[in-house]
């Protein structure tokens, strides 16, 4: 949703509020301008704020010292929130902002460039001294982002490369065939007080000594061809004709061969399935067993939860029957000591709950969580 939403916001929406006679030019209105000022904000404006941190800066100079306990001053310190998925989407963004007026304007891959390594240097930077914490999460994100959304940009820039070259040089006006009484023009023929679509006013106009006519450029059909000129008044070049016509057909082969993968897999995998088993185990055996790497590679869904005004989660869960190291953190006393089940104590909700008997289990009102650890760990 967050893609689809930055790359109609960003790219779609800009090439659409365009009038077609502003496509190409340099006045303020024309659509150049406006994606300038698109790769300005991501190169230069986007960086500057999240190096800021303005909401971080309010949040330690005037809430923590003006915080009524210590746990809420100390949740005033929490690193700025990132979301990895969100990060891959605004990747895509400029990957697609590039790739679709990449005709209108090829330098725009240099400044495509230039916005994603400022990009990652910037992620990095905010990632190990800014940002806080987030849970650790697989490749899937970036293989989803890859397969689907950076080939979805790709063929959109195919599609949009090929209209682009059939609608040149945008203007809206053919030449006339020879021997058309119509279209003759008097080029000694003068105008005045001409009105032009930008809300300039000339005070004389002299006609062009071409004869040109009115055709509508923007009507071009999908795959893009030549043939939608019509026979009597053509704009394209006879180099044009060739390029428009390779430039659609690949764009249209592409669009097929996207949405074939897209579906065809799926479709494909459900039929096989219909007749045979098609599980296949992903990744390998490391060697390694699991209670060997607690508290540095493997830890356990112990449920807890984030409530501001505490310094650390608020765990909802009995864990006086596991390693303490498989939650995943460890809260700081005040002698600067770590003991193991006790010093969860305090953030423990289960306690926060009477019971009679000496332990919370009898009670289960909460998840339970054990540990059937091997005999061989316990030696």
């Amino acid at each position: 949703n967050i893609a689809l939403f930055r790359w109609i916001n960003t790219v779609i929406v800009t090439d659409l509020t365009t009038p077609f006679l502003a496509k190409l030019g340099v006045e303020t209105f024309d659509m150049m301008n406006s994606v300038n000022a698109l790769l300005i904000s991501e190169m230069v404006y986007s960086p500057i704020l999240k190096f800021i941190d303005i909401g971080g800066i309010i949040q330690r100079h005037y809430h923590a010292p003006r915080a009524k306990t210590q746990e809420l001053m100390h949740d005033n310190f929490h690193g700025g929130y990132y979301s990895m998925a969100e990060r891959y989407t605004d990747f895509t963004k400029v990957l697609l902002l590039c790739i679709f007026y990449s005709p209108y304007y090829p330098i725009i891959f240099f400044f495509g460039v230039g916005i994603l390594f400022v990009q990652f240097w910037t992620d990095k930077i905010l990632l190990m001294r800014a940002w806080q914490t987030n849970p650790s999460i697989g490749p899937e994100t970036s293989r989803f982002s890859r397969r689907y959304f950076t080939t979805a940009a790709i063929v959109i820039g195919a599609i949009s490369a090929a209209t682009v070259y059939a609608n040149f040089p945008f203007t809206n006006l053919c030449n006339c065939p020879d021997g058309d009484d119509k279209c003759a023009v008097d080029v000694s023929q003068m105008y005045s007080n001409v009105t032009l679509l930008s809300g300039e006013r000339l005070e004389s106009v002299a006609t062009s000594a071409v004869a040109l006519k009115f055709c509508n450029q923007a009507k071009v059909s999908f795959p893009p061809d030549p043939e939608h000129q019509g026979f009597d008044y053509v704009w394209m070049t006879k180099s044009q004709e060739k390029l428009t016509t390779i430039y659609g057909w690949i764009s249209f082969v592409l669009l097929v061969l996207f949405a074939a993968g897209l579906f065809g897999h799926r479709v494909t995998t459900f039929l096989l399935s219909l007749w045979k088993g098609i599980y296949e185990p992903s990744g390998f055996d490391q060697q390694k067993d699991f209670t060997d790497g607690i508290g540095v590679d493997s830890f356990a869904y112990v449920p807890q939860l984030k409530e501001p005004g505490f310094t650390f989660p608020l765990l909802a869960c009995d864990i006086s029957k596991i390693n303490s190291d498989l939650i995943g953190w460890k809260p700081l006393l005040s002698d600067k000591k770590i003991e193991s089940h006790r010093s969860y104590e305090s953030c423990n909700l289960i306690f926060d709950v009477p019971f009679e008997n000496d332990s919370p289990v009898d009670r289960p009102v909460f998840s339970i969580v054990r540990q059937w650890a091997p005999r061989w760990s316990n030696k």
